[in-house]
């Protein structure tokens, strides 16, 4: 996977806070802050996803939407991911899509 090295910066207590986060993840920063891009991202183009279909076909009605938000609590949207359950996923990943540093480790 290409990455692309850039300079950011964030304020004080938002860096602690990350470094924190990460260390008790047992990831690197920019790891960590690479994961927290990409739910943020995902979050974001979900969202607009949602405003162009409302624009498209009409907000859906309160029945509908509360049958939409049933399914999702059924499907676990929304719901805190445990540690452990997050490693699960990441190592999938890595598998399926072939990552080296899985390949070393499988």
């Amino acid at each position: 996977m290409a990455v692309e090295k850039l300079s950011v910066s964030l304020p004080d207590i938002v860096a602690a806070r990350a470094r924190r986060a990460a260390d008790r993840a047992g990831v690197p920063l920019s790891a960590w802050l690479a994961q927290a891009a990409e739910a943020a991202a995902d979050l974001a183009e979900a969202q607009a996803a949602a405003q162009e279909y409302a624009a498209r076909f009409g907000e859906p009605d309160p029945d509908e939407l509360a049958q939409i938000r049933g399914q999702l609590v059924e499907a676990g949207v929304g719901s805190p991911e445990s540690q452990e359950e997050a490693s699960a996923r990441a190592a999938a990943l890595a598998r399926l899509l072939g990552s080296p540093n899985e390949r070393r480790a499988g």
